[in-house]
């Protein structure tokens, strides 16, 4: 018998991120979730999922990010999973995690941390960008694959920026008849990069049917500059946030699924050429 479905309401919320300044960005997530929760004081806290960019902590690192590493328990986590729990919210959130196998190589990993405090999962990136001179995979250890966690009787799943552009990864998230994909991302701006963001985003949750609650950083690094997109995408594929929490409707998910599209799955799809 499936899990009732507690109600759950989105809010992606992007962030201009402070460089490699824990403390900083520790201070805005606090600020975003309070500023959040005193607009909407009719909204129940313990509702509400709050989801930040990719590695909200630090800020996309790739120059020595083994300094910035922590793992639990860490003063920096602490704080996050305090500021959950003070507002009696979940918060989703990015740090550089620490590798016990090379201490060299970090995980790139999002964690989500219910309204107790407590962490739910841990999502490690699995694919790791591959552009530039202090490139992503040369900088961090990529996770083995997907998680799926249940929160508020809801199935979660997780990708992280770069993840996006593997299908594959979503399939399988499909296969589970996941409910929700959260994705965080420091997706740097260029050429046709909001339109990508955004459009595989939401052909990932037609395929997947499934909502996708994306989020871009904003602002600029010593780098790149970002976008600071914000979406949270129906299993159809519309856009639904509209910068106010976003409650999840299941009828969606079951309207949505009223065309059964997993029985065609294939393990491999052989291509000819003619």
């Amino acid at each position: 018998m499936a899990e009732e479905k507690l109600p759950l309401s989105l809010n992606p919320i992007t962030l201009d991120l402070s460089w490699q300044d824990p403390e900083d960005n520790l201070a805005r997530i606090r600020s975003q979730v309070a500023i959040r929760l005193k607009k909407n004081p009719k909204a129940d806290p313990e509702e509400q999922l709050f989801l930040f960019p990719e590695l909200t902590l630090t800020g996309f690192v790739t120059e020595d990010p083994p300094s910035y590493a922590v793992e639990p328990p860490h003063a920096h986590l602490e704080a996050l999973s305090a500021i959950a729990k003070e507002n009696r919210t979940a918060i989703a959130a990015g740090f550089p995690e620490a590798n016990p196998d090379d201490e060299n190589k970090p995980f790139n990993t999002m964690i989500l941390i219910g309204p107790d405090g407590l962490p739910v999962a841990r999502y490690r990136k699995t694919h790791l960008f591959t552009w530039g001179e202090n490139s992503e995979s040369k900088s961090y250890a990529s996770g083995t694959g997907g998680i799926v966690a249940s929160y508020r009787g809801w199935s979660v799943g997780f990708a992280t920026c770069f993840d996006i552009r593997f299908p594959p990864l979503f399939h399988a998230y499909a296969k589970e008849a996941v409910d929700l994909i959260l994705v965080s991302a420091c997706w740097i701006g260029g050429p046709h990069k909001t339109y990508q963001f955004k459009t595989i985003n939401s052909g990932h949750a037609i395929l997947s049917q499934a909502f996708v609650a994306a989020v871009n950083r904003c602002g600029r690094d010593p780098f790149f500059h970002y976008d600071g997109a914000e979406y949270l995408f129906s299993p159809f594929g519309e856009d639904l946030y509209a910068k106010v929490p976003c409650r999840l409707d299941p009828r969606e998910l079951d309207d949505a699924r009223k065309l059964t599209v997993r029985p065609s799955d294939r393990a491999v799809y052989a291509i000819r050429r003619v």
